[in-house]
């Protein structure tokens, strides 16, 4: 029975495997320096609200190339001092794997001695119980070392349990410290990729800004002339986009779309919702959107939600689906654009995008990270337009100025969120 239990054992300390040795600086320097990227993080965020602010004050400013050029500026800041908290989180998330690596170093080493331990004990009692009692009386010089040696073996017997309980204790910390190791790897991977979606984010900023000046040739003159043409221009890609889907409306297939029940769909953005479907009330409704009670002039159609965000955010996919479009419409309707088909007979919108993550044909899943959301378009702020689309009655089309246009019977999507 002893000899099964020592072979139990031995099996035991096989099992915990080799430990492996890394260099790394001391746990006091590195979790120093982590204290001190914690404190750059704090300050670069309170700079990033700051901006944010800057950036809110200026959506009530009237439309000159002075504030337009200002709002832009303050927009490049704000992702410059968002990529820079991206890169200290990284810097930081680094140094915490550095100390984890470390700890899980020096727990090897620790466990790797209570092993060793634990098999000098195992030998020990394995030669005793090998030894016959003569054998026992022979090699004593009295019955009172023989009385010695066998407490000295019952000591050693009781402290098996013991060592074997440390030996546990240290492999479940083990464990969990390489959890958190692997924890910390992807969200440094997470990381990034925020910052090369950020890093892409803020180059488009800059070639808007670039195009703005080049337009305008830096006179506030051209600038009003350019505005005053363009939103005349946008008055009409609106409405021609508004006539096409209420026909395609009509063409909508009930059974092919599912009943309304909250839930189908995910949010694609965690912002609240600034502005909702169907016809509105507002004075902004009835010069952004064409009349959808004509003759009344008080309303205007509006064919989706708007969610807040700030440019540069993440943007998720809503549902699984086959990604069917991604374009840009330049400075009319919906900016860079991305439609994906669901399986279930809807097909999404995802609008004023920055930056477009995706390619047509490429399968997503629900919560992929599709794109970055800006304010691209016909668009006064950042912010997420989101449609939702019978698929039957879906389409890819062209505008008036040759710009693709997604074209579809529209749903609420405040039926499926």
């Amino acid at each position: 029975m002893f000899r099964n239990l020592l072979i139990f054992i031995a099996a035991l300390v096989m099992a915990f495997g080799q430990p492996v040795f890394v260099l790394a600086e001391t746990t006091a320097e590195l979790e120093s320096e982590i204290s001190q990227k914690q404190a750059q993080i704090l300050e670069l965020e309170k700079q990033i609200a700051q901006y944010k602010e800057t950036l809110k004050s200026t959506q009530t400013q009237s439309a000159t190339l002075k504030n337009a050029v200002a709002k832009m500026e303050a927009q490049i800041k704000k992702l410059e001092t968002e990529i820079r908290l991206t890169q200290t989180k990284i810097s930081q998330t680094t140094l915490k794997i550095q100390s984890l690596d470390s700890d899980i170093t020096t727990q090897n080493v620790e466990l790797e001695k209570q092993k060793n331990n634990l098999a000098q004990t195992i030998l020990l009692l394995n030669e005793y119980d090998q030894t016959g009692p003569l054998e026992l009386i022979l090699g004593n010089g009295n019955f009172s070392d023989i009385l010695n040696q066998a407490q000295y073996i019952t000591n050693l017997q009781g402290g098996l349990q013991q060592k074997l309980v440390a030996i546990k204790e240290l492999k479940s910390q083990l464990e969990g410290q390489k959890a958190q190791s692997e924890a910390q790897k992807a969200a440094l991977q997470n990381l990034q990729t925020q910052l090369r979606g950020q890093t892409l984010v803020l180059d488009n900023e800059r070639d808007e800004q670039k195009s703005l000046l080049t337009t305008s040739k830096n006179q506030e003159k051209i600038y009003q002339a350019t505005l005053t043409t363009l939103q005349k221009q946008q008055a009409q890609v609106e409405n021609d986009i508004f006539l096409a889907e209420e026909k395609l409306r009509q063409k909508i297939n009930a059974n092919s779309i599912p009943g309304a029940k909250t839930g189908i769909l995910a949010r694609p953005v965690s912002g609240t919702m600034t502005q909702t479907y169907g016809c509105i009330v507002s004075y902004f409704a009835r010069i952004s959107y064409p009349a959808c009670n004509e003759g009344k002039g008080n309303g205007g159609f509006h064919n989706g939600i708007d969610l807040d965000l700030d440019t540069g955010d993440s943007v998720y996919a809503a549902l699984d689906g086959t990604v069917s479009g991604v374009a840009n419409m330049g400075k009319y309707a919906y900016g860079k654009w991305i439609t994906i088909k669901h399986d279930n007979g809807l097909t999404t919108l995802y609008a004023h995008l920055s930056v477009q993550s995706v390619s047509v044909g490429q399968r997503v899943k629900t919560g992929d990270l599709i794109g970055y959301g800006g304010s691209t378009g016909y668009s006064t702020g950042s912010h997420l337009h989101f449609s939702v689309y019978a698929t039957n009655t879906f389409s890819i089309g062209s505008n008036r100025y040759g710009y693709p246009t997604p074209l579809g019977g529209p749903l609420s999507p405040l039926s499926y969120l």
